[in-house]
């Protein structure tokens, strides 16, 4: 499965500017997203995680387990998202099986890392 194909038909992505901050650390989270365009890096501190490129995914935990952000998200470039909310997210889960397997495959690779 090729995420960004999920994502093709639909016209509501959010532009963010290079340096602008997606979301903070300890912020609720009831979205997810998905690099369409640009890149992402993900911070804690002076470590970095990244760029996320396009068709990669972020902010997955804080949708699955309802606890607030781990780590800051900013935009590395000029970035194109597409927002994943949880209405979004439960119908994908349902509609496009493999596309639950892919954010456990990423869940577990992030822990792995760690």
């Amino acid at each position: 499965m090729h995420l960004l194909s999920l994502f093709d038909d639909t016209d509501d992505h959010i532009f963010v500017p290079a340096g602008a901050t997606i979301f903070e650390k300890g912020q609720p989270g009831d979205s997810m997203y998905v690099v369409i365009e640009g890149a992402v890096n993900l911070t804690s501190g002076d470590d970095i995680y990244g760029p996320l490129e396009p068709g990669e995914l972020f902010g997955e935990m804080s949708l699955i387990d309802d606890q607030p952000r781990s780590l800051d998200a900013v935009a590395a470039t000029d970035t194109r998202l597409a927002e994943v909310d949880e209405r979004r997210f439960l119908f994908l889960v349902n509609e496009t099986p493999m596309f639950a397997l892919h954010v456990m495959g990423v869940m577990a690779g992030r822990l792995r890392d760690r």
